[in-house]
């Protein structure tokens, strides 16, 4: 706390309420006002209940505490509690905004079948209010650094597009296989296998690290929250390393958190796989990063889930993968997309290493003004 600084409580500096909330059903798609809720955008509708930007609460659900920014003429249903200064010649929007993005919402939130954030226990938060000036250097520089950030993040969604393009322009659609491509079935030309299941009262804190689906299911190796598995020779089959390529087997239907196949970095020398993600070992005719790319196409990840034929799953079996018609395309080609593609990884890497040097250094700032 800066000793100079003004605290007070954020319900006698702020207007702190919820609008009429309307049913999903009153949504209308061609709707001329953004409808905010709970998880930001939600729909349209054709009135609007706020004319100005508003900072916005999650309180309800399970992303309570979460902080959006409405657009101004938009309709913000009660899910979001709107957080309004008083007097906005004394406290700045934007400087709420950044302030409450630093709050531990845990000593916050009610309710344990239904986490809440409720007016009454919102308002006693104790919020600097420096002088205007003040606020205003502080916004500056913490905008500076979140439009780095975004910024970065949107370098990797184009490199990200442009390795997918990439595969494109040399390999056509693989469903639609314009190109003429021979084709076949996958089974012949990979090997699927399943992981195990592993006991989780048996994991530790050290050993080898076990990939559950939430280390893989978006498509990237995730190393947060991993948990380990004392090493054990009759676990070989189980074993995977470095250059594999993984693919979450189980996910929520009609989302894209299963189906996303990733291949594994040197973060570990080896991992075990746990049960519902499975390996796909590949031939020498096909090439591991052309398969990966393969298996990202969208049309390609809807037959796996069932989305082509009308129906949609929550697990893929591994027959599902082998059944997959695949366009072979010569092995000198693949090659090329491959070496394309480690030089598109190259550079993600340096943007990566920069966005982590951004966020920590927003997140001191972060720290040293509000904590």
């Amino acid at each position: 706390m800066k000793v100079d600084w003004k605290y007070s409580k954020l319900g006698d500096v702020c207007d702190l309420y919820q609008p009429k909330t309307i049913s999903g059903d009153m949504l209308v798609e061609d709707g001329e006002y953004l409808v905010y809720g709970a998880n930001g955008v939600i729909g349209r509708y054709d009135k609007y209940n706020h004319e100005e930007s508003e900072v916005l609460l999650t309180c309800r659900g399970a992303t309570c505490g979460s902080i959006n920014v409405s657009e101004p003429y938009s309709w913000i249903n009660g899910n979001a509690m709107v957080v309004h200064p008083s007097n906005e010649k004394e406290l700045r929007k934007d400087f709420i905004r950044y302030y409450l993005a630093s709050v531990d919402w845990s000593k916050v939130i009610t309710g344990a079948a239904q986490p809440q954030i409720t007016r009454q226990s919102l308002s006693p938060l104790q919020v600097a209010c420096p002088p205007l000036s003040e606020q205003e250097g502080i916004v500056a520089e913490l905008d500076c650094l979140s439009d780095v950030i975004e910024k970065q993040k949107q370098q990797l969604k184009e490199l990200d597009n442009l390795a997918q393009a990439i595969f494109y322009d040399m390999f056509g659609d693989p469903i639609t296989n314009e190109k003429g491509w021979a084709v076949k079935r996958l089974g012949e030309l990979v090997k699927v296998r399943g992981g195990y299941a592993f006991k989780s009262n048996l994991f530790t804190d050290e050993g080898v690290p076990v990939l559950r689906i939430g280390n893989i299911n978006t498509g990237r190796l995730r190393t947060t929250q991993l948990v380990f598995y004392k090493e054990d020779n009759t676990l070989s089959k189980y074993v995977v390393y470095p250059d594999d390529l993984v693919i979450s087997l189980t996910g929520t239907a009609g989302k894209d958190d299963y189906g996303n196949v990733c291949i594994l970095d040197n973060t570990y020398p080896k991992y075990y796989l746990n049960q519902r993600n499975a390996k796909i070992e590949v031939s020498s005719h096909i090439q591991t990063t052309y398969l990966q790319y393969f298996l990202k196409d969208r049309g390609v990840k809807c037959t796996l889930t069932g989305i082509n034929r009308g129906v949609r799953q929550g697990n893929i079996s591994n027959k599902d993968i082998e059944d997959l018609v695949i366009p072979i395309v010569p092995l000198s080609l693949q090659q090329e997309f491959a070496s394309k593609i480690e030089a598109i990884e190259k550079q993600k890497e340096l943007i990566k290493q920069s966005l982590s040097e951004t966020e920590t250094l927003f997140n001191s700032r972060m720290d040293y003004y509000f904590n």
